[in-house]
């Protein structure tokens, strides 16, 4: 479900609670538009999508995917979303880490993961960095 669209109040069911659901009432406030699916929360911004969720084997990641050009027509607005993403990502003040997705084609998406510790931690960055972008 889409969150942070005009005339949306609440977050239903499972999101409410916990931690993951505090998170997502503070985005619900800030005006963002997300996706809530357990504790895992999917954050719409610039064009693409930042991923807060605990990765099996790695911990509390913070993860961007930001849509590469593929067409001339396009690569001034894609160069404006991964400016915002890339800034983003690096507000979070932890070491990134990149890997380019090409396995669909025409699609190609750089994703740019950051670890954290804790998922607190994870929140409470993305939080901050968000509030300084504008969500």
């Amino acid at each position: 479900m889409l969150h942070g669209e005009p005339g949306e109040e609440g977050i239903p069911g499972h999101a409410g609670r916990g931690v993951s659901g505090a998170f997502q009432r503070r985005l619900s406030e800030m005006g963002c538009q997300f996706e809530a699916e357990g504790d895992v929360t999917r954050i719409h911004v610039a064009g693409g999508l930042v991923e807060v969720k605990d990765e099996p084997g790695v911990g509390p990641i913070v993860e961007a995917s930001i849509p590469l050009p593929v067409d001339p027509s396009t690569v001034g607005e894609s160069l404006e979303g991964m400016k915002a993403l890339l800034g983003l990502m690096t507000m979070l003040g932890r070491p990134l880490s990149y890997q380019l997705d090409d396995s669909l084609p025409g699609f190609p998406i750089l994703r740019v993961k950051a670890v954290f510790e804790t998922l607190e931690d994870a929140y409470s960055s993305l939080t901050a960095a968000l509030e300084r972008l504008g969500c």
